[in-house]
């Protein structure tokens, strides 16, 4: 059964949609797009052409494929003669965020397989392939290399799902949840699956018996502009990058919410409100809005299934009282008309947001004044029960669209590299330069010590290089699923084999940022990349009036106190082009990645946590006493917000949960809260008002079960 709450309209889960009666209407430019691996493959075609004209050395085809063949088959039979052995030594190591080096699940089995099937669940694949199609339901019991990606987390999580299905419209997202539920089974909502905390993928070794299904709402990636440009609207499925290129070629003086950290992988928007994500961007602030079309699952009092959808877009012509009941029309089918027509290149007319539209937050519009107070609290947590129920639902509900502002983007930009000599001094800048008050906040302030510069440098040089050069867009996008897929063949060395690669050939290119900036962060403990932006009211100038003030005052003090030996000075970097700035942000928004290389390519273990702590605590919280010495402590953080990503190292043999568990404690004695901003999924338990929050939000707990420490079980073991 489907029903809408009482601010919407009721929907009909078999009714179709509708055409539009007319497609004059325009929305503003038009988009075109090219194939990247056509271009890729025109690059690879021109290059070999300008090699063969400059060379006159070949080699003919049969000795090319003999080579090719005989590495193949060295390669093979080296793996396995020592596959028993690299088993071994793999199945006890853990990667960051709890990833194992060899996965276990398939000698466990999955659930599904083990468990009977009902016959609605048995027939739920050929259900659903009557609403999307044939083609995008798949077979989630058995891995292959096209389901993998919906199987496996990016970096923790692995289960396998009765099947995995991928809606085109918004109304077939909503009649294969009503069908999902309507069989007894759960939902996995999902986007890019680029979580870290393994809660956008199936959970095979619970207590509960109910198969899972992937909802995937990658195809859901319309995406237009309204108000002139000042909000967008987005379906589900649209991608962080995807949307700041759009934004930026639509109104060139805009710009989205995340147009730096993790926009190589290309989440999804949906899922950075459903995280609340972000916040490197300090003017703007973690991903929120309270403007969203979402559904959520309860059961009425003949013990039927409802889904109901939420509607609070505020659009105009797409609210619920645009509707009259009964009438055959709703906002779910006339959005679905109007995402079409957008997508098919149709002009329609710019939507407007409501009165009542323009009243709802479609940001976090208080940020700037909160991140500007000094106090004991944190300025950004997951576990924030504040704003609609969209935001920091964590796959409680499934959201289907929503509206963000886009912001001014800077007529001006400059970004410096700043070394401290101590963390004191480090805590001070910020206070003092960066938080001076709300109106001239940078653009953003991102801390890298010094094990962090070294790793990156260690490990990462080739994935700065390939973000310098191929941007964010579809052709990262297509070597992380090549990454993926290379990790999923059946060789016990496969899934380490990337970062094996990566590190060995890492110092085979040149240093990735310029030496300018690079030897600074070797010599000093704590460094800052800092970027300023001028609004058109003098926050450019102010800033460097308040940074050169700190740095004549800090050195002019040290110059006076005669510092021991081998004291040093604040100094600072600019970078001088675009390139240099590029470069910078690619070195930073690796950090992840290249620890992860690090340390498989070391032959080490670790763990990553991300954390905040009070907007007015200056340390690093101090490691128990009886904590084992770790290898390295890799710190980088969104500095403004006091937002710490952690990446430590450890030997082999470690017992690295109990480092883990002792760690997340030590954070919490500091005041700390974990996480901050990947999602609390299968790693953290939340807090118990958090999980009220989302057991009222999913009551009869269908949806991303087991998320934050909650019950696998129906109704979450209550009778």
């Amino acid at each position: 059964m489907l029903m809408l709450l009482p601010i919407s309209a009721r929907l009909s889960a078999r009714q179709a949609i509708k055409p539009s009666s007319s497609k004059s209407l325009s929305f503003g430019r038009s988009l075109t797009l090219r194939s990247s691996s056509t271009a890729a493959a025109a690059t690879a075609s021109s290059a070999a052409n300008n090699n063969a004209n400059n060379n006159n050395f070949s080699i003919k085809l049969p000795t090319v494929a003999a080579l090719v063949g005989a590495s193949l088959l060295t390669g093979y039979c080296v793996g396995s003669v020592h596959t028993e052995q690299i088993t071994e030594i793999q199945k006890d190591r853990a990667l960051p965020k709890g990833e194992r080096g060899c996965c276990s699940c398939d000698e466990e089995g999955s659930k599904e397989e083990a468990t009977k099937l009902t016959d609605a669940q048995t027939q739920l694949s050929t259900k659903l392939q009557k609403i999307v199609g044939t083609s995008h339901v798949h077979d989630g019991l058995h891995e292959s290399s096209s389901t993998g990606k919906f199987l496996k987390g990016a970096r923790l999580g692995y289960g396998k799902a009765l099947c995995i299905v991928q809606p085109g419209t918004l109304e077939q997202a909503i009649k294969c949840l009503q069908a999902i539920v309507d069989a007894g089974c759960v939902v996995v909502p999902q986007g890019s699956n680029t979580g870290l905390t393994g809660g956008s993928v199936p959970r095979n070794d619970t207590e509960d018996t109910r198969p899972s299904v992937v909802l995937s709402m990658k195809r859901l990636d319309a995406h237009f502009p309204i108000d002139d440009g000042k909000r967008v609207v987005c379906l589900a499925g649209v991608g962080i990058s995807t949307l700041a290129s759009s934004i930026s070629n639509w109104f060139p003086d805009r710009e989205s919410h995340s147009i730096l950290g993790s926009t190589f992988l290309n989440p999804t928007t949906a899922a950075g409100v459903a995280f609340g994500s972000g916040g490197t961007l300090m003017r703007k602030g973690p991903a929120r809005t309270d403007r969203a079309l979402y559904c959520k699952v309860s059961r009425n009092k003949w013990g039927e299934n409802t889904v109901e959808v939420v509607n609070t877009l505020g659009i105009e012509g797409l609210q619920d009282s645009d509707f009259q009941e009964h009438s055959g029309e709703n906002p779910v089918q006339k959005l679905d008309v109007y995402a079409n027509d957008v997508r098919q290149g149709y002009r329609r007319t710019m939507a407007k947001s409501s009165k009542t539209g323009l009243q709802i937050k479609a940001s976090d519009t208080d940020y700037q004044e909160k991140v500007c107070q000094y106090t004991k609290d944190v300025s950004r947590h997951n576990s924030d029960t504040t704003g609609e129920d969209c935001n920091r639902s964590e796959g409680k509900v499934l959201i289907l669209a929503t509206v963000h502002d886009t912001f001014q983007a800077p007529s001006k930009k400059r970004m410096f590299w700043v070394s401290f000599p101590d963390m004191e001094t480090t805590a001070a800048f910020r206070r003092e330069v960066c938080l001076d008050n709300p109106a001239d906040l940078p653009i953003s302030c991102e801390y890298l010590d010094r094990d962090s510069v070294d790793i990156i440098d260690r490990s990462g040089r080739i994935a700065t290089y390939l973000i310098r050069y191929l941007g964010t867009g579809d052709i990262m996008g297509y070597l992380w699923n090549v990454k993926s897929a290379i990790g999923e063949l059946p060789f016990s060395w496969a899934p380490l084999f990337c970062d094996k690669f990566l590190h060995v050939f890492n110092n085979w290119v040149p240093e990735a940022i310029p030496s300018k900036f690079l030897n600074k962060g070797r010599e000093y403990d704590h460094n800052c990349m800092v970027a300023v932006g001028e609004f058109g009211d003098g926050t450019l100038d102010r800033f460097m009036e308040r940074m050169d003030a700190f740095i004549k005052k800090y050195n002019d003090k040290a110059s006076a106190d005669d510092v021991s030996e081998g004291g040093k000075m604040i100094t600072y970097v600019e970078a001088e082009s675009q390139a240099d700035i590029t470069a910078l942000n690619a070195f930073r928004f690796v950090a992840a990645l290249a620890f992860k290389t690090y340390v498989v390519g070391e032959d080490l273990q670790g763990i990553s946590v991300d954390y905040g702590l009070p907007k007015n605590y200056e340390g690093v919280p101090p490691l128990a006493d009886s904590a084992v010495k770790p290898l390295k402590r890799m710190r980088y953080s969104h500095f403004g917000c006091n937002v710490i990503h952690e990446d430590i190292a450890y030997a082999l043999g470690v017992d690295t949960h109990t480092e883990h568990m002792a760690f997340k404690q030590a954070v919490e004695v500091e005041g700390g809260k974990l996480p901050a901003e990947h999602g609390h999924g299968t790693e953290y338990r939340a807090p118990q008002d958090t999980q009220k929050r989302w057991m009222n939000m999913d009551p009869l707990n269908v949806l991303n079960p087991g998320i934050g420490g909650l019950s696998y079980l129906p109704k979450y073991g209550q009778k």
